[in-house]
């Protein structure tokens, strides 16, 4: 199986022979036009103007095409990839326009001669987070997109269909962190965006991450930063 050692991107063409094989770098196929046939494990997809397929590393496919065709298809070394969420799990989503906007990006690094790595590489975090968000079980997706209210165990156990305990067993295996430390992190890192890229007050900031007072917004930035909010805002735009 191929190694390789930076990030990659390329229009890619499939002919009518079946070709199978596995490599130790993963895989990202984005459409341009035509179709292509593809089994990776015991799971059949046909990719089209409508589908995103992720493979990760190590997994041995079989692709063919009998119309005409043409791919985008970033190979991603596995040193990049999260080893939790990206290196066993085949992704397939709905092309939107996230999509749409991550390709244009990328056609633009491949336009440019040489192709510029290091622009890719500054892009992946972008695509890993959609892809992520096509990963992630419904109560982690939940999180991320209401940060802002009112969290709960019982409330997140329930959109999995787990009791509370064996919930916050099952989260803490999916991610590594308690749910409690997990919904702080998200929020944190909203707050950080918003500090940096708003100039809404601390309690608006506090109130629109989840927080019901300034203080709490304070006290959670004094825990994983060591400094206050407006010390994390005052550092960051010198």
């Amino acid at each position: 199986m191929e190694l390789i050692n930076s990030i990659f991107a390329e229009r890619r063409t499939y002919g009518q022979n079946q070709d199978t094989h596995s490599h130790y770098y993963a895989q990202l196929i984005l459409p341009q036009h035509g179709r292509l046939s593809i089994r990776v494990g015991e799971n059949e997809f046909r990719l089209n103007d409508e589908m995103v397929l992720f493979i990760p590393p190590r997994h041995t496919h079989t692709f063919h095409s009998i119309k005409r065709n043409e791919f985008l298809v970033l190979d991603i070394p596995d040193f990049m990839l999260s080893k939790r969420e990206f290196q066993n799990k085949v992704i397939s989503c709905e092309f939107n326009d996230q999509w749409k906007g991550i390709r244009y990006l990328i056609q633009n690094e491949i336009n440019q001669k040489p192709i510029n790595s290091t622009a890719l590489k500054e892009l992946y975090p972008y695509i890993s987070y959609y892809l992520l968000q096509e990963y992630q079980p419904t109560s982690i997706k939940y999180i991320h997109e209401n940060y802002g209210e009112k969290l709960t165990i019982e409330m997140l156990a329930s959109l999995e269909h787990y009791n509370r305990s064996y919930y916050s067993e099952w989260f803490q295996k999916e991610t590594g962190k308690t749910p409690f430390a997990y919904i702080q992190e998200v929020r944190m890192n909203k707050a950080k965006d918003l500090l940096l890229h708003t100039n809404l007050s601390l309690l608006h900031i506090a109130i629109q991450v989840g927080l019901e007072y300034q203080s709490s917004l304070t006290r959670l930035f004094l825990k994983h930063e060591g400094i206050t909010p407006s010390q994390f805002r005052k550092q960051r735009l010198r």
